[in-house]
């Protein structure tokens, strides 16, 4: 039996099918120029959904432009007067559109490296849109229109274009050395302004006082340390090194004058590198503030409003439907909108607000800039204890397995158990974390620090993992007083996120998780034969078996062996325990795993709405820059 198509659903879909796909691709870039801004600050569940609509959506943009324009072409070649010069209008409009929002260009950065194919992509789609036009020579009425928008099609297309070449990695390593142009971005110019601040010495007198040479905490020397600070990470980036000289200058820029504001200034600086990051990877900014920029952006918007107004003048004379002439308008004045829209975005920027501080550092009013949100501000939490209590039933685990969807039965269960903790410049983490980073980092260099057993890590991290949970749900208190609470709240967070880390984000820890599928099986496994033994409804109830099985019935469990007996004993017995010493540890071996996750992981982060393994990571990179001079010892 054929499957036939009914004659009017076939006349239906050849009237409406480049009306349909014209609009949905209008839509789709009004999606993507309204929420991809908002892909460095998503966080949370919502926010995942949100990214994986985008992504979506960014998919078919391009494959809804590309499909409209064969349609328009098909139906010039079976049937040239029913297409109409007005479809060839079209035609125009959906080049346009592939030449994308300002606001995205690629989704992740392997689509940056591909900017030949996408070189290959503008000749063909171009010579189709143009072919397109051609054909409908020398009848078509409604030619200045269409060629005014076809030029500026050819224009957004080659931006768009451009930035993928910009933004991959081959070029973006051209002339990393601080202090040269970096695509688009004039560090020079911004760093000689803070020489002539006095922010940075040209020579350094060996008894002079260090502190005397950091910037202060005014917007507009934070803007300008971060904009410098950008320009040598890249190096980093990039698998290079800095000079000693480079480090030095480093250490005055990313320092604070004012001890009480370090670690949050710090903080501000890093979320302004990553921004800059994320514009230059995977935004139009950086070709757009470049003088070609402006000249092509002047030229389209020309275009788009010459196209307007000789559309209106030819319109009085040429017979249109009310539905194509209203859509026609739609697409003309939709496209002046959101390239206003994304002009207004430009100007809010980090990038425009840097590579034009000369004019804008006159305002005096960049407070509000550094006040922006530029990540999710929120750490996954995810815990073994509540993931082990958490479990499903026996009968729906057998069902998964025999379906099969053991890893959708295992998705839904760790959102069960997730949760996001808020992190900010303000919050009690961060101060806490800054100090054991800056010492941890000396020690580093300083080949002070032990590195720790790659092939153990994945056991030592669950073991110390589990030992902080157990020890919070006893209510233990602290050794020290006064910042016992607060380093017992540091060490609740890292632990339950280097958990999420191993467990969801496994291109993150790869080369620190050799072991882990065999070590969390085994624990798991362990831990659920004695939950099992007795009903347990929550984190508490399970710590007290645990620690009951460990203690009361002498059983020999694989689990915490890497713990000392005594820190044990001391948690069975509620004993005081050093929480300051347990939250050094934890930023110990959250340093140990950022250091060793490959610098293009890092990179791919701020798309994601950040992560605070990557602010680690960036911070080691600047105190690599600053050991030798950091005024203040913790």
């Amino acid at each position: 039996m054929v499957f036939s198509i009914s004659e009017n659903v076939m006349k239906l879909w050849d009237a409406w099918n480049v009306r349909a796909f014209v609009i949905l691709s209008f839509l789709a870039q009004v999606f993507l120029t309204l929420l991809a801004p908002l892909r460095k600050r998503l966080g949370g569940i919502w926010g995942k959904c949100v990214y994986m609509l985008i992504w979506l959506v960014y998919l078919l943009a391009d494959w809804i432009a590309g499909l409209t324009v064969g349609f328009i072409l098909s139906n010039q070649l079976k049937s040239p007067a029913n297409s109409g010069d007005i479809q060839t209008f079209w035609a125009p409009f959906l080049l346009l559109h592939l030449g994308g929002p300002d606001t995205i260009t690629s989704y992740a950065l392997e689509d940056n490296e591909f900017w030949i194919r996408h070189f290959l992509g503008l000749i063909l789609q171009v010579g189709s849109t143009l072919y397109v036009f051609l054909m409908s020579l020398p009848d078509n009425k409604l030619w200045l229109p269409t060629l005014l928008v076809l030029i500026a099609g050819i224009i957004k297309y080659a931006e768009r274009n451009r930035s993928f070449y910009l933004a991959s990695f081959d070029h973006f390593g051209e002339n990393w050395v601080s202090g040269e142009k970096v695509a688009g971005l004039h560090i020079p110019e911004q760093f000689k302004k803070l020489e002539a601040a006095d922010l940075v010495p040209s020579r350094l007198e060996d008894d002079a006082e260090p502190s005397e040479f950091f910037v202060d905490s005014e917007p507009d020397s934070i803007l300008q340390a971060a904009a410098y600070l950008f320009g040598t990470i890249r190096g980093p980036l990039l698998g290079s090194f800095l000079s000693e000289s480079q480090r030095f200058t480093g250490s005055a820029i990313f320092g604070s004058k004012e001890k009480n504001c370090y670690a949050k200034d710090a903080l501000l600086k890093m979320e302004i590198q990553l921004s800059l990051l994320y514009e230059a990877l995977h935004t139009k900014l950086p070709v757009m503030v470049s003088k070609a920029g402006c000249v092509s952006r002047i030229l389209n918007l020309s275009c788009v409003l010459g196209a307007l107004f000789s559309f209106s003048l030819v319109k009085k004379h040429y017979e249109l439907e009310e539905f194509d002439a209203w859509l026609t308008y739609g697409l003309l004045i939709g496209a002046l909108t959101l390239d206003f829209i994304s002009i207004i975005l430009l100007v809010f920027s980090d990038w425009f607000v840097i590579a034009n501080f000369h004019n804008l550092g006159r305002l005096r009013n960049l407070g509000s800039i550094l006040k922006a949100r530029r990540w999710s501000n929120k750490v996954p939490q995810l815990n073994f204890i509540t993931y082990s209590v958490k479990d499903h039933p026996n009968w729906l685990k057998s069902l998964a397995t025999f379906l099969p969807l053991r890893n959708l039965l295992e998705a839904m269960k760790v959102i069960r158990c997730l949760s996001f903790q808020n992190f900010g410049e303000d919050s009690q983490y961060w101060q806490g974390i800054f100090k054991d980073l800056e010492v941890i980092q000396q020690d580093v260099i300083k080949n002070k620090y032990p590195e720790a057993d790659v092939g153990n890590f994945a056991q030592s991290l669950l073991d110390l993992h589990i030992v902080t949970e157990l020890s919070i749900q006893r209510g233990i208190q602290g050794s020290s007083l006064g910042r016992g609470e607060e380093d017992r709240t540091i060490c609740k967070l890292i632990s339950d996120y280097m958990f999420y880390l191993m467990m969801r984000e496994p291109v993150m820890m790869s080369a620190v998780s050799s072991n882990w599928e065999k070590v969390l099986k085994d624990t798991y496994e362990e831990t659920q034969s004695i939950l099992d033994r007795s009903s347990v409804s929550n984190e508490n109830d399970a710590s007290s078996k645990i620690l009951s099985a460990k203690f009361e019935k002498g059983e020999n469990l694989k689990m915490l062996s890497t713990v000392e007996e005594s820190f044990l004993t001391a948690i069975n017995n509620k004993a005081t325990i050093p929480w300051k010493g347990l939250r050094k540890e934890w930023v110990q071996k959250m340093c140990y795993a950022a250091r060793r996750c490959r610098p293009s992981v890092h990179a791919q982060q701020p798309s994601k709405g950040g992560q605070l393994l990557t602010f680690i990571w960036l911070c080691m990179t600047n105190f690599t820059m600053a050991y030798q001079r950091s005024p203040y010892n913790y």
